[in-house]
């Protein structure tokens, strides 16, 4: 990967030498998920020189085909799919360089972290969900209703997969493959364009999980709010959008950071939030499991309660501008 190009930032000389080991594994661990974002695009389209594992590549290559298949079936009458079961607009979108903008590849990933840390969620099923769903306030009881349906199998199903975008990406792909249709059929098609028009106008951001699990955090009231805190019984997304309220940072920048190699930027979150070394390490084993290196431990143990909760806070969000630098950026040209 590029971890040798990612640098510190100068203000993290000036802390106690008490804070600044966490403080520093954690800004140069945070940084990875960019590196890996321009490493998976680039081995995809094409090879990158040090690429990412193949579980990784399969995973994203998976999830990048069911959106634009989902959004061709959507736009298509008949079954419009290549002999090889690739979408038919797959091979100029690739070529076009579209399915490696930062921004798609970021969205990707996210979702990939997504159900990874889900999947180690199995043995505690999220029952937060289910009990919001008869709560006072309206608004709650609606949002726990719709991250419910959008976690559902049958929301998730392949046919499904493009409802979880962000309206701007879900426009782009949309127009990017009507455009690759017409060029493909050699014509424009008017059945296609009104159908593309009519998906659009159907997306409701509001029913994606992400966008009702925010709408929960923001109404629920305080006394329950500690219920937020236990991803277990919570689930993914409930616990992520506590986590973006209250640091301030995006919910899938969080998934990349909980679900990244090292435990350190995770442990420098939950820093932020003032938590304990107990509690803190709870969460963490949680999801990284044995997957703990001694390393880690170490670190965590000798450090965590050295960090001061307001300067950790300070470094999540400077994580937070430099994400939104890399996101404004160029495309990439996979170097």
């Amino acid at each position: 990967m590029l971890w040798g190009s990612i640098c510190m930032e100068p203000h993290l000389d000036e802390l106690p030498n008490s804070q600044m080991n966490l403080m520093r594994v954690g800004a140069l661990h945070a940084r990875d998920v960019h590196a890996l974002c321009n490493d998976v695009a680039a081995m995809i389209f094409p090879t990158a020189v040090t690429p990412p594992t193949e579980a990784m590549i399969s995973a994203v290559t998976n999830k990048l085909v069911a959106l634009v298949a989902d959004i061709e079936a959507q736009l298509t009458v008949e079954e419009t799919a290549a002999p090889s079961g690739m979408p038919q607009t797959w091979a100029l979108l690739a070529k076009s360089g579209f399915l490696r903008e930062r921004d798609l590849v970021d969205f990707v990933l996210a979702r990939v972290a997504e159900d990874r840390l889900e999947q180690k969620l199995n043995g505690s099923t999220a029952q937060l969900p289910a009990k919001l769903l008869d709560h006072p306030d309206p608004n709650v009881a609606d949002a726990a209703q719709s991250l419910l349906a959008a976690d559902s199998l049958h929301r998730r199903a392949r046919r499904f997969s493009h409802q979880a975008l962000r309206p701007e990406l879900l426009h782009q792909l949309c127009w990017r493959i009507v455009a690759a249709l017409e060029i493909t059929q050699g014509q424009r098609n008017a059945g296609v364009i009104a159908n593309a028009r009519s998906l659009l106008t159907e997306y409701d951001e509001g029913r994606t999980a992400a966008a009702a699990a925010r709408k929960i955090v923001h109404f629920l009231e305080d006394d329950r709010r500690e219920e937020l805190m236990d991803p277990g019984f919570a689930g993914v997304h409930l616990f992520t959008a506590y986590l973006a309220n209250k640091l301030a940072i995006e919910q899938d920048h969080i998934l990349h950071l909980v679900d990244i190699h090292s435990s350190m930027p995770f442990a420098v979150m939950l820093r932020a939030l003032g938590w304990n070394a107990e509690q803190a390490m709870a969460v963490i084993y949680l999801f990284k499991g044995y997957a703990l290196t001694p390393r880690d431990i170490a670190m965590f143990n000798s450090d965590f309660e050295h960090l001061q909760p307001d300067d950790a806070l300070a470094e999540v969000q400077k994580w937070a501008q430099l994400r939104t630098q890399f996101l404004l950026n160029a495309p990439m040209d996979g170097a």
